[in-house]
Protein backbone atom coordinates (compact mmCIF):
# COMPACT_ATOMS: atom_id res chain seq x y z
CA UNK A 1 0.00 0.00 0.00
CA UNK A 2 1.45 3.55 -0.58
CA UNK A 3 2.38 5.63 1.61
CA UNK A 4 -0.59 8.11 0.83
CA UNK A 5 -3.08 5.51 1.98
CA UNK A 6 -1.42 4.69 5.08
CA UNK A 7 -1.42 8.28 5.67
CA UNK A 8 -5.32 8.42 4.90
CA UNK A 9 -5.96 5.29 6.67
CA UNK A 10 -3.99 6.74 10.05
CA UNK A 11 -6.19 9.80 9.50
CA UNK A 12 -9.51 7.80 9.48
CA UNK A 13 -8.17 5.51 12.72
CA UNK A 14 -7.69 8.93 14.38
CA UNK A 15 -10.95 10.04 14.06
CA UNK A 16 -12.61 6.72 15.17
CA UNK A 17 -10.26 7.19 18.33
CA UNK A 18 -11.31 10.70 18.50
CA UNK A 19 -15.45 9.29 18.83
CA UNK A 20 -13.87 6.29 21.56
CA UNK A 21 -12.56 9.12 23.54
CA UNK A 22 -15.32 11.89 23.50
CA UNK A 23 -13.36 14.01 21.61
CA UNK A 24 -15.84 14.42 18.26
CA UNK A 25 -17.48 18.13 18.46
CA UNK A 26 -20.71 18.48 18.74
CA UNK A 27 -21.70 22.08 17.44
CA UNK A 28 -25.19 23.51 17.42
CA UNK A 29 -25.92 26.35 14.45
CA UNK A 30 -27.41 29.15 16.14
CA UNK A 31 -29.56 32.37 15.36
CA UNK A 32 -28.74 35.54 16.98
CA UNK A 33 -32.22 36.64 18.63
CA UNK A 34 -30.78 40.06 19.95
CA UNK A 35 -31.52 39.26 23.37
CA UNK A 36 -35.00 38.60 22.44
CA UNK A 37 -36.56 35.46 24.33
CA UNK A 38 -37.19 32.71 21.94
CA UNK A 39 -38.93 29.05 23.23
CA UNK A 40 -37.15 27.25 19.78
CA UNK A 41 -33.50 28.63 20.71
CA UNK A 42 -34.15 27.37 24.20
CA UNK A 43 -34.24 24.25 22.83
CA UNK A 44 -31.28 24.24 21.14
CA UNK A 45 -29.29 25.72 24.07
CA UNK A 46 -30.91 23.04 26.42
CA UNK A 47 -29.63 20.05 23.67
CA UNK A 48 -26.21 21.46 23.97
CA UNK A 49 -25.50 21.89 27.53
CA UNK A 50 -27.44 18.17 27.96
CA UNK A 51 -24.02 17.14 25.50
CA UNK A 52 -21.60 19.12 27.33
CA UNK A 53 -22.54 18.04 30.93
CA UNK A 54 -22.34 14.27 29.56
CA UNK A 55 -18.90 14.83 28.46
CA UNK A 56 -19.32 15.70 24.83
CA UNK A 57 -17.33 18.89 23.45
CA UNK A 58 -19.94 21.50 22.36
CA UNK A 59 -19.73 24.70 20.00
CA UNK A 60 -22.63 26.86 19.48
CA UNK A 61 -21.66 28.32 15.57
CA UNK A 62 -23.27 31.35 13.83
CA UNK A 63 -22.99 33.17 11.07
CA UNK A 64 -22.28 37.25 11.93
CA UNK A 65 -20.43 39.81 9.53
CA UNK A 66 -17.49 41.62 11.12
CA UNK A 67 -19.00 44.72 12.03
CA UNK A 68 -22.33 42.96 13.74
CA UNK A 69 -22.04 42.20 17.24
CA UNK A 70 -23.13 38.92 18.88
CA UNK A 71 -25.70 39.52 21.73
CA UNK A 72 -26.50 35.84 22.65
CA UNK A 73 -28.58 34.41 25.40
CA UNK A 74 -27.40 35.76 28.48
CA UNK A 75 -30.41 38.33 29.25
CA UNK A 76 -32.79 36.13 29.09
CA UNK A 77 -31.65 32.40 29.54
CA UNK A 78 -28.64 32.98 32.08
CA UNK A 79 -25.04 32.55 31.82
CA UNK A 80 -24.90 28.76 32.68
CA UNK A 81 -25.81 28.80 28.33
CA UNK A 82 -24.32 31.94 27.22
CA UNK A 83 -21.00 30.42 28.48
CA UNK A 84 -21.01 27.84 26.10
CA UNK A 85 -18.06 28.32 23.51
CA UNK A 86 -19.29 30.75 20.61
CA UNK A 87 -17.82 30.89 17.41
CA UNK A 88 -18.42 33.03 14.54
CA UNK A 89 -18.01 30.98 11.13
CA UNK A 90 -17.78 34.15 9.08
CA UNK A 91 -14.46 35.19 11.03
CA UNK A 92 -13.30 32.60 13.61
CA UNK A 93 -11.45 29.72 12.40
CA UNK A 94 -13.44 26.71 13.05
CA UNK A 95 -12.18 23.00 12.34
CA UNK A 96 -14.63 20.54 11.16
CA UNK A 97 -13.53 17.07 10.90
CA UNK A 98 -14.68 13.40 10.32
CA UNK A 99 -15.84 12.43 13.85
CA UNK A 100 -17.80 15.84 14.30
CA UNK A 101 -21.24 16.07 14.30
CA UNK A 102 -22.89 19.73 13.11
CA UNK A 103 -26.71 20.23 14.18
CA UNK A 104 -28.41 22.84 11.62
CA UNK A 105 -32.15 24.15 12.38
CA UNK A 106 -34.39 24.07 9.76
CA UNK A 107 -34.61 27.66 9.56
CA UNK A 108 -30.66 27.52 7.86
CA UNK A 109 -31.23 25.75 4.73
CA UNK A 110 -28.66 28.20 2.93
CA UNK A 111 -26.04 26.57 5.97
CA UNK A 112 -26.81 23.42 4.86
CA UNK A 113 -26.30 24.29 1.20
CA UNK A 114 -23.32 25.82 2.13
CA UNK A 115 -22.08 22.99 4.29
CA UNK A 116 -22.89 19.86 1.97
CA UNK A 117 -19.17 19.06 1.23
CA UNK A 118 -17.91 19.19 4.91
CA UNK A 119 -16.68 15.82 5.83
CA UNK A 120 -18.70 15.55 9.19
CA UNK A 121 -22.04 13.96 10.16
CA UNK A 122 -24.80 17.08 9.66
CA UNK A 123 -28.41 16.71 11.15
CA UNK A 124 -31.30 18.92 10.75
CA UNK A 125 -33.44 20.37 13.59
CA UNK A 126 -37.13 20.38 13.04
CA UNK A 127 -39.05 22.37 15.26
CA UNK A 128 -40.96 25.05 13.25
CA UNK A 129 -42.91 23.35 9.68
CA UNK A 130 -43.34 27.12 8.58
CA UNK A 131 -40.04 27.90 8.72
CA UNK A 132 -38.82 24.88 6.65
CA UNK A 133 -41.42 26.16 4.42
CA UNK A 134 -40.62 29.81 4.32
CA UNK A 135 -36.44 28.94 3.99
CA UNK A 136 -36.30 26.25 1.58
CA UNK A 137 -35.53 27.14 -2.30
CA UNK A 138 -38.30 26.01 -4.67
CA UNK A 139 -37.58 22.36 -5.72
CA UNK A 140 -35.15 21.78 -3.53
CA UNK A 141 -35.15 19.28 -0.65
CA UNK A 142 -33.04 18.20 1.85
CA UNK A 143 -31.44 15.06 0.16
CA UNK A 144 -29.99 17.72 -2.41
CA UNK A 145 -28.07 19.32 0.53
CA UNK A 146 -27.29 15.77 1.58
CA UNK A 147 -29.25 16.22 4.61
CA UNK A 148 -30.32 12.47 5.82
CA UNK A 149 -31.33 12.73 9.77
CA UNK A 150 -33.70 14.77 11.37
CA UNK A 151 -34.40 15.96 15.10
CA UNK A 152 -37.58 17.17 15.47
CA UNK A 153 -39.17 18.09 18.55
CA UNK A 154 -42.50 16.02 18.31
CA UNK A 155 -43.82 13.29 17.17
CA UNK A 156 -45.97 15.50 14.63
CA UNK A 157 -43.32 16.91 13.44
CA UNK A 158 -41.35 13.82 12.63
CA UNK A 159 -44.47 12.72 10.59
CA UNK A 160 -44.57 15.77 8.86
CA UNK A 161 -40.58 14.99 7.47
CA UNK A 162 -41.41 11.27 6.74
CA UNK A 163 -44.15 12.62 4.19
CA UNK A 164 -42.34 14.98 2.63
CA UNK A 165 -38.82 13.76 3.02
CA UNK A 166 -39.62 9.91 3.24
CA UNK A 167 -35.96 9.20 2.65
CA UNK A 168 -34.79 11.08 5.99
CA UNK A 169 -34.47 9.09 9.25
CA UNK A 170 -36.41 11.25 11.86
CA UNK A 171 -35.59 10.89 15.66
CA UNK A 172 -38.06 12.40 18.63
CA UNK A 173 -36.04 14.27 21.19
CA UNK A 174 -39.06 15.61 23.51
CA UNK A 175 -38.68 19.54 25.10
CA UNK A 176 -38.59 19.91 28.46
CA UNK A 177 -39.98 22.40 30.95
CA UNK A 178 -37.54 24.04 33.16
CA UNK A 179 -37.67 23.01 37.06
CA UNK A 180 -37.56 26.89 37.90
CA UNK A 181 -41.03 26.71 36.61
CA UNK A 182 -43.28 25.33 39.93
CA UNK A 183 -46.36 26.88 41.74
CA UNK A 184 -46.05 28.22 45.29
CA UNK A 185 -47.78 27.76 48.51
CA UNK A 186 -48.02 32.09 48.38
CA UNK A 187 -51.70 33.18 47.96
CA UNK A 188 -52.12 34.05 43.76
CA UNK A 189 -52.36 37.70 43.34
CA UNK A 190 -55.27 38.34 40.35
CA UNK A 191 -53.02 39.55 37.91
CA UNK A 192 -53.71 38.20 34.51
CA UNK A 193 -50.59 37.64 32.46
CA UNK A 194 -50.87 38.36 28.37
CA UNK A 195 -48.13 36.18 26.49
CA UNK A 196 -48.41 36.97 22.57
CA UNK A 197 -46.13 38.10 19.87
CA UNK A 198 -48.30 41.07 18.43
CA UNK A 199 -49.32 44.16 20.24
CA UNK A 200 -52.49 43.93 18.38
CA UNK A 201 -53.46 40.96 20.20
CA UNK A 202 -53.35 42.16 23.38
CA UNK A 203 -55.19 45.27 22.65
CA UNK A 204 -57.86 42.90 21.58
CA UNK A 205 -57.95 41.10 24.66
CA UNK A 206 -57.81 43.79 27.44
CA UNK A 207 -59.35 47.03 25.91
CA UNK A 208 -62.55 45.57 25.15
CA UNK A 209 -62.86 43.68 28.28
CA UNK A 210 -62.67 46.70 30.48
CA UNK A 211 -65.74 47.85 28.14
CA UNK A 212 -67.39 45.04 28.51
CA UNK A 213 -66.72 44.34 32.35
CA UNK A 214 -66.19 48.33 33.99
CA UNK A 215 -66.76 46.24 37.23
CA UNK A 216 -63.47 44.82 36.53
CA UNK A 217 -61.20 48.00 35.85
CA UNK A 218 -59.72 46.44 39.48
CA UNK A 219 -57.93 43.40 37.57
CA UNK A 220 -54.45 44.00 36.16
CA UNK A 221 -52.55 42.71 32.61
CA UNK A 222 -49.74 42.31 32.63
CA UNK A 223 -47.15 41.90 28.98
CA UNK A 224 -44.61 39.25 29.40
CA UNK A 225 -43.06 39.92 26.19
CA UNK A 226 -39.50 40.45 26.69
CA UNK A 227 -39.26 38.86 30.05
CA UNK A 228 -36.08 37.23 31.09
CA UNK A 229 -36.76 34.02 31.91
CA UNK A 230 -36.40 34.23 35.92
CA UNK A 231 -38.25 37.10 35.68
CA UNK A 232 -41.07 35.14 33.43
CA UNK A 233 -41.04 32.16 35.84
CA UNK A 234 -42.34 34.84 38.81
CA UNK A 235 -44.87 36.17 36.74
CA UNK A 236 -46.22 33.19 35.91
CA UNK A 237 -46.18 31.97 39.32
CA UNK A 238 -47.54 34.51 41.17
CA UNK A 239 -50.55 35.63 38.51
CA UNK A 240 -54.04 34.17 39.01
CA UNK A 241 -54.20 33.40 35.36
CA UNK A 242 -52.16 33.51 32.19
CA UNK A 243 -53.67 33.83 28.72
CA UNK A 244 -51.73 32.13 25.72
CA UNK A 245 -51.62 33.02 22.33
CA UNK A 246 -49.56 31.47 19.52
CA UNK A 247 -51.74 30.29 16.72
CA UNK A 248 -48.70 29.19 14.87
CA UNK A 249 -46.87 27.49 17.84
CA UNK A 250 -45.20 23.79 17.07
CA UNK A 251 -44.93 22.96 21.08
CA UNK A 252 -46.85 25.49 23.26
CA UNK A 253 -43.64 26.22 25.98
CA UNK A 254 -45.06 29.32 27.50
CA UNK A 255 -48.76 27.60 28.18
CA UNK A 256 -47.03 24.58 29.82
CA UNK A 257 -45.17 26.63 31.95
CA UNK A 258 -47.95 28.47 32.91
CA UNK A 259 -49.42 24.89 33.81
CA UNK A 260 -46.41 24.16 35.85
CA UNK A 261 -46.39 27.46 37.88
CA UNK A 262 -49.82 26.76 38.64
CA UNK A 263 -51.53 29.63 36.97
CA UNK A 264 -55.09 28.83 34.70
CA UNK A 265 -54.03 29.19 31.23
CA UNK A 266 -56.70 30.82 29.02
CA UNK A 267 -55.75 29.64 25.87
CA UNK A 268 -56.84 30.05 22.30
CA UNK A 269 -56.84 27.51 20.14
CA UNK A 270 -54.01 26.56 17.87
CA UNK A 271 -53.76 25.55 14.41
CA UNK A 272 -51.49 22.28 14.85
CA UNK A 273 -52.67 19.38 16.32
CA UNK A 274 -50.48 19.78 19.39
CA UNK A 275 -49.68 16.43 20.91
CA UNK A 276 -50.65 17.38 24.49
CA UNK A 277 -54.03 19.59 23.85
CA UNK A 278 -56.22 16.28 22.77
CA UNK A 279 -58.01 14.76 25.98
CA UNK A 280 -56.70 10.92 26.90
CA UNK A 281 -59.98 8.95 26.29
CA UNK A 282 -61.29 11.05 22.91
CA UNK A 283 -58.88 12.50 19.92
CA UNK A 284 -61.57 15.25 18.80
CA UNK A 285 -62.01 16.98 22.59
CA UNK A 286 -59.57 19.16 24.32
CA UNK A 287 -58.06 18.63 27.04
CA UNK A 288 -59.49 20.29 30.01
CA UNK A 289 -55.84 21.75 31.01
CA UNK A 290 -57.00 25.34 29.80
CA UNK A 291 -59.46 27.19 29.15
CA UNK A 292 -59.96 27.51 25.55
CA UNK A 293 -61.40 29.84 23.07
CA UNK A 294 -61.43 30.33 19.01
CA UNK A 295 -62.26 33.73 18.71
CA UNK A 296 -61.21 37.44 20.40
CA UNK A 297 -64.74 37.87 21.16
CA UNK A 298 -65.61 35.18 22.93
CA UNK A 299 -62.98 35.48 25.13
CA UNK A 300 -63.53 38.48 27.40
CA UNK A 301 -66.52 36.72 28.91
CA UNK A 302 -64.26 33.74 29.61
CA UNK A 303 -61.73 35.86 31.56
CA UNK A 304 -64.46 37.29 32.98
CA UNK A 305 -65.97 33.82 34.65
CA UNK A 306 -62.23 32.60 35.49
CA UNK A 307 -62.02 36.09 37.74
CA UNK A 308 -65.27 34.94 39.36
CA UNK A 309 -64.20 31.16 39.97
CA UNK A 310 -61.03 33.09 41.59
CA UNK A 311 -61.91 35.44 43.72
CA UNK A 312 -64.84 33.07 44.93
CA UNK A 313 -62.40 30.05 45.57
CA UNK A 314 -64.33 27.33 42.67
CA UNK A 315 -62.36 26.99 40.32
CA UNK A 316 -63.02 23.07 39.29
CA UNK A 317 -60.43 20.79 40.25
CA UNK A 318 -59.53 18.94 36.80
CA UNK A 319 -58.22 21.83 35.91
CA UNK A 320 -55.57 21.78 37.92
CA UNK A 321 -55.46 17.77 37.68
CA UNK A 322 -55.32 17.59 33.80
CA UNK A 323 -52.31 20.22 33.82
CA UNK A 324 -50.50 18.36 35.91
CA UNK A 325 -50.84 15.52 33.43
CA UNK A 326 -49.40 17.22 30.58
CA UNK A 327 -46.29 19.30 32.50
CA UNK A 328 -45.43 15.30 33.61
CA UNK A 329 -45.33 14.68 29.67
CA UNK A 330 -41.91 16.76 30.17
CA UNK A 331 -39.62 15.88 32.40
CA UNK A 332 -35.42 16.94 31.88
CA UNK A 333 -35.07 13.45 32.88
CA UNK A 334 -36.82 11.84 29.67
CA UNK A 335 -35.44 14.95 26.95
CA UNK A 336 -31.93 13.95 28.79
CA UNK A 337 -31.67 10.29 28.35
CA UNK A 338 -33.39 10.51 24.54
CA UNK A 339 -30.70 13.50 23.70
CA UNK A 340 -27.79 11.26 25.02
CA UNK A 341 -29.28 8.55 23.50
CA UNK A 342 -29.59 10.12 20.03
CA UNK A 343 -25.75 11.33 20.55
CA UNK A 344 -24.46 8.06 21.13
CA UNK A 345 -26.91 6.53 18.13
CA UNK A 346 -25.54 8.67 15.96
CA UNK A 347 -21.55 9.12 17.03
CA UNK A 348 -21.73 4.70 16.75
CA UNK A 349 -23.46 5.16 13.10
CA UNK A 350 -20.45 7.63 12.43
CA UNK A 351 -17.89 5.12 13.52
CA UNK A 352 -19.30 2.37 11.47
CA UNK A 353 -18.84 4.53 8.63
CA UNK A 354 -15.15 5.67 9.03
CA UNK A 355 -14.59 1.52 10.05
CA UNK A 356 -16.18 0.78 6.05
CA UNK A 357 -14.50 3.68 5.00
CA UNK A 358 -11.06 1.96 5.89
CA UNK A 359 -12.33 -1.81 5.05
CA UNK A 360 -13.07 -0.21 1.73
CA UNK A 361 -9.34 1.17 1.03
CA UNK A 362 -7.52 -1.98 2.18
CA UNK A 363 -10.22 -4.35 -0.35
CA UNK A 364 -9.11 -1.79 -3.33
CA UNK A 365 -5.48 -2.22 -2.45
CA UNK A 366 -5.72 -5.95 -1.91
CA UNK A 367 -7.62 -6.32 -5.51
CA UNK A 368 -4.83 -4.23 -7.07
CA UNK A 369 -1.99 -6.24 -5.76
CA UNK A 370 -3.89 -9.23 -7.06
CA UNK A 371 -4.40 -7.77 -10.66
CA UNK A 372 -0.57 -7.17 -10.29
CA UNK A 373 0.25 -10.39 -10.26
Amino acid sequence: MDEKKLRAIDKVKEEIAKIDKKEGNVFFFVLDTKGVPSGSLEYIYKLALIAKNDGYKVGMLYQLEKEDKFVGVEEWLGKTYSELPHYNVSKDEVEITPSDIVFIPEIFSQVMNQTKKLPCKRVAILQNYNYLLEQMPFAAQWGDFAILDCLANTQYNAELIKDIFPYVRTTVVTPYIDKMFGSTIEPKKMVINIVAKNQSDINKIIKPFYWKFPTFKWVSFRDLRGFPKEAFANALRDAAATIWVDEDTSFGYSAIEAMKSGSIVIAKVPENPLEWIDSDDDKHTLRNCCVWFDNFNNLHRQIASVVRSFITDNIPPEVAEEAKKVTELYSEEKTTKEMLDYLKALFDGRRRELEALIRKVESEENNEEKSKK
